[in-house]
């Protein structure tokens, strides 16, 4: 879907089908704008517009299609689909604004009251080599597993971790190196774990 069109989507319409507010769209574009004033203008014009790149991140980072699949949907090569997607990124992520608070602001003075953790698998093709490291006995499919910390305070999260599909939650946790302050609380499920006043 183009930018003009997701114009007509209400705010939670947009928010289910891309993953982030208008407001936070909104801050994104800026930021686009600017990194393409400060290159200036020149060269082939792009084939598509700032907001429908932004619209391509979102979509990848949301669905976890292929390059391949998302340019036919935008009628555009693979390859610039996958420019698309490390520019945006690399203006976000230099922006700084886009940058999760990190696991070290979960053990220092201001560290969030309670919190939670948690994680969920993301299914992905059967890769080429050591498929087995991959391959999530629960979910009976080859994955990914995404690690997540939450401030409950204002509901944002603080610092993610990566495993693959054969790890189990707990052993995810332990390799990520995250702790916690004396004074936090927090919930997690049985896979996890569960702590209070920086005990597991």
């Amino acid at each position: 879907m183009k930018y003009e069109a997701s114009q007509n989507l209400s705010a939670t319409e947009f928010k289910r089908l891309f993953g982030v507010r208008r407001e936070t769209f909104a801050q994104m574009t800026e930021l686009m704008q600017q990194a393409a004033q400060s290159k200036g203008q020149g060269g082939v014009e792009p084939k598509l517009s700032l907001e429908d790149q932004i619209l391509v991140t979102l979509q990848y980072w949301r669905e976890y299609r292929t390059y391949f699949h998302i340019a036919s949907d935008w009628e555009v090569s693979e390859s610039t689909i996958c420019r698309i997607v490390k520019k945006v990124e690399n203006v976000l992520i230099k922006s700084k604004k886009f940058r999760l608070a990190g696991k070290k602001s979960l053990w220092q003075e201001k560290a969030p009251a309670i919190i939670a953790i948690d994680v969920t698998e993301t299914k992905v093709e059967r890769p080429k080599y050591h498929q087995k490291h991959f391959y999530s006995g629960k979910k009976k499919h080859h994955a990914l597993k995404a690690q997540l910390v939450v401030d409950l305070t204002n509901f944002k999260i603080v610092c993610t971790a990566y495993g693959k599909g054969k790890q189990h939650d707990f052993s995810l946790f332990k390799a990520s190196g995250v702790h916690f302050h004396a004074q936090t609380q927090g919930l997690a499920d049985k896979g996890s774990l569960v702590w209070t006043n920086g005990q597991v």
